[in-house]
This record gives structure tokens, C-alpha cells and sequence, in this order.
């Protein structure tokens, strides 16, 4: 072989390392293929490996895909839609995704309903979740956004990259926080009294099936207090599930909740749940509520809860299920002692498992404690603040909301001066 030969020869195989070696970032958007509308909270994720997002109000997502995963499949997913698989071996770099998905049949089949006793199955699914779910130590990479507003007016923004350290489902130790990275800024002018802050212990909670006996209608009490239905069997994501409703028991106090969840048919995992406060429980605010746990009073004000909603998502990591998101949606009546600050705070949280790994053994040491607030590590960023990382893409300009807030900050210290 001639030196020319050898240098075209190496010159060749350097590209190709290069392309196996480096990262594909990669964006789009996921539509109806009847409407022609974006699909809102679709997963797009590389298929049972963890690395994953969701799309925006719009259908519009970004995702980093590792160098490692270039010969797996990306999965395309969302409740009522027939499950995409595309090979991200036929992906470019930097490419713009447009993708259809079709309308799936999730008619509930009611066939020999009445056979179904939801309670035997929700107490098999509590007890197989030491089979179902990982049962050994694993980290898995968060990414959250927490916006508060009050109609046109923002009142605070939050975000923030963190590592969680699971010692296993059904295992009795205590997990452990990493903060990577967080940003957060407060409306001092309007929200005054008030301030909504993580923390590593509300983070942990959100996880329901690895923190049962917070989840007010699937620990001991909750399980009578509440009356459990199957309504039938639907095609979720691609799983064939029990769909399961659920309300509060007359007389069972304010303490209750109404939703739904799916458990899947065939392994009796918990995969989905969307719940939120009973009526009654909307008039018990109180510390088993999302946004409460969230909330630091920081001035004499009364709140009153109008709405609660949360849905709680798994994924299918190898051939066992993990934490997939969280979502969150209150609406708090704020009033102040003088009654010259009254408004409702909404409240919008977005909670997504960016990355899982399965093949970390070692602990990490947090610097954070259990009930320290997030928002006071926050670390300096601007619009390129998160380039290195998963992160959900917001249905509003971001960085428009954070220059907003720092505006008005800016002004009110000026007047007070």
C-alpha cells in the first residue's frame, strides 16, 4: 500500500470513529397525521435504555442521543397513538424530525369486566413491584421546570438538572440527591409572601411506586378510603392495560382523590398514573398536597387550592419499568392580610427522567439536605445554559421569563431606593 493509499486509508477510518464516537442532537416535531396539530407530552426516547424527553404543548422536542446508542431504536409514544420505532443508525446530526403518528384504538374492552376485582389487582402490582421495577442501585438523571404566574404576569421560574441515587425499588434505604445545575428567579414585587422551592425530599416523593406510603391512595389507609373500578383493558403505548379509576368513599374525610391509573396486563407493573384532590380534599390544603409540599410561606397570606392535577409516567428500562416523568397543574387562591395582593397563582411543573444508569455502583455524596431548597444553588447561565443536557422544551420563550422577572426586580429595587 502506497503512502497516499495509507493516509486516504486512515483518513477513512478517523471519520468513521468520529461518527461512531460522537453524539447526535436531534429535533422535530410529532403531529397528528389526521388533524395535522403537534402532539402534546409525546415521549421520544431511545427504546428501554432511559434517555429520553417529551414534546411541548406544540409537539416540538430536542434530544441529545449518547454515542453509545447509535445502533438502537428511538421510540415515539403517546396515550391514544399508535407507538413509532425509528433506527438512529438513519438519523442525521442535527436533524429536523417531522413525525406522523396515527390515532390507536384505546376503546376500552369491556368484555367480562365485572370478572376484574381491581383491588386483587392493584395488591398483586404492590406486591410484584420488587420484580417488576429495578431492584438494584441506579442513578437516574432528572431535569425540572416549575413556572408560577398569575394571568399575564410571571412570578417565578425554576429549573434545574439533578442525579438521584436509587438503591433499588422495594429497598428500604434513603435516596440520595446530586444537584448538577439550577436556575431560578422571583417576581419580589408581586409574589412577596410567597415562594415555591424543591426539594430533594418533595423530589423523591413524586416517585409513587418507590415512596408508597406517601401516595394517599395506594398506601394502607388510602387503599380504604377509596373506591377502586376497572373500566376495561386499552392499548397504552403499545402495553396492553388495566385501566383503573378511582374517587373517594363516602365518608372517607377530605384526605381523598379521584383519577385513574394502568397497570399492565401481563406483568402487573404500575405504568401510569393521572389523579388530583377530591373535591372535599381541595378544602384540606395541607402537606400531602404537590404544590404545598413545594410552597414556603414567607409572609401572612391565606391560600386555598382551586385545582390539583398530577400525572406520574414509567418506562420500560430492559425488562424492568423506572420513573418517567411527572407533571404537575394547581391553581392557589392567594389572599394577603391587607386584601390589597389578592390573585391566583398558577402553578405548571414538569418533571423528566432525562437518562437512567444501571451500571453506576457507587454512591455520591450530596451537599444538599433532604429539606433544603433547591432555588438556593443556583448557579449563574445564560441561553446556552443547558447545551449539555436533556432537558423538556418549555411552551413559552424561557429565557424571555427570566430576563421579565430580572426586570422587574431591577425596577422595583429602584423605586424602593
Amino acid at each position: 500500500m502506497n503512502n497516499t493509499r495509507r493516509v486516504l486509508f486512515a483518513f477513512l477510518l478517523l471519520l468513521l470513529a468520529c461518527r461512531v464516537s460522537a453524539q447526535i442532537n436531534i429535533s422535530g416535531k410529532i403531529t397528528n397525521s389526521k388533524t395535522g396539530r403537534g402532539i402534546n407530552r409525546a415521549g421520544v426516547s431511545i427504546n428501554r435504555k432511559g434517555v429520553g424527553t417529551s414534546t411541548n404543548n406544540a409537539g416540538m422536542f430536542a434530544l441529545i442521543i449518547p454515542a453509545a446508542n447509535h445502533a438502537d431504536t428511538l421510540k415515539i409514544s403517546c396515550i391514544g397513538y399508535k407507538t413509532k420505532l425509528l433506527p438512529i443508525a438513519g438519523l442525521k446530526a442535527g436533524g429536523q424530525l417531522n413525525i406522523l403518528l396515527d390515532k390507536s384504538n384505546t376503546e376500552l374492552k369491556e368484555v367480562t369486566i365485572a370478572y376484574y376485582d381491581a383491588l386483587k389487582i392493584i395488591q398483586k402490582a404492590i406486591t410484584r413491584i420488587p420484580v417488576n421495577y429495578i431492584n438494584h442501585r441506579h442513578i437516574l438523571r432528572g431535569f425540572y421546570r416549575m413556572y408560577t404566574y398569575n394571568s399575564a404576569v410571571p412570578l417565578q421560574l425554576s429549573e434545574a438538572v439533578f442525579d438521584v441515587y436509587n438503591f433499588g425499588y422495594g429497598d428500604k434505604h434513603a435516596d440520595i440527591f446530586r444537584l448538577l445545575k439550577a436556575r431560578n428567579e422571583k417576581n419580589d414585587r408581586d409574589f412577596t409572601s410567597l415562594e415555591f422551592g424543591q426539594k430533594p425530599n418533595s423530589i423523591f416523593e413524586q416517585d409513587i411506586i418507590n415512596h408508597l406510603y406517601a401516595c394517599e391512595f395506594l398506601n394502607d389507609a388510602g387503599l380504604t378510603k377509596h373506591k377502586f373500578e376497572v373500566k376495561g383493558i386499552v392499548d397504552f403505548k403499545g402495553y396492553q392495560a388495566y385501566q383503573i379509576d378511582f374517587k373517594e368513599k363516602p365518608g372517607s374525610g377530605e384526605r381523598t382523590y379521584r383519577g385513574r391509573m394502568f397497570v399492565d396486563a401481563k406483568t402487573y407493573a404500575f405504568i401510569y398514573f393521572d389523579f388530583g384532590l377530591s373535591p372535599a380534599g381541595l378544602k384540606d390544603f395541607s402537606s400531602g398536597v404537590f404544590a404545598e409540599r413545594s410552597l414556603m410561606r414567607t409572609g401572612n397570606v391565606d391560600i386555598g387550592l382551586q385545582t390539583d392535577n398530577a400525572k406520574v409516567s414509567y418506562q420500560e428500562v430492559g425488562n424492568k419499568w423506572v420513573l418517567s416523568g411527572v407533571e404537575g397543574d394547581d391553581a392557589l387562591a392567594v389572599k394577603s392580610a391587607d386584601q390589597k395582593h389578592d390573585y391566583v397563582a398558577h402553578v405548571k411543573f414538569n418533571y423528566q427522567i432525562t437518562a437512567v444508569d444501571t451500571t453506576q455502583k457507587e454512591s455520591f455524596d450530596s451537599k444538599i439536605g433532604r429539606n433544603d431548597n433547591i432555588n438556593a444553588y443556583k448557579s449563574n447561565g445564560d441561553e446556552k445554559f443547558w447545551k449539555d443536557y436533556n432537558i423538556l422544551l418549555s411552551d413559552y420563550n424561557v429565557e424571555d421569563i427570566f430576563t421579565q422577572l430580572k426586570d422587574i426586580n431591577k425596577t422595583n429595587k429602584a423605586k424602593a431606593k
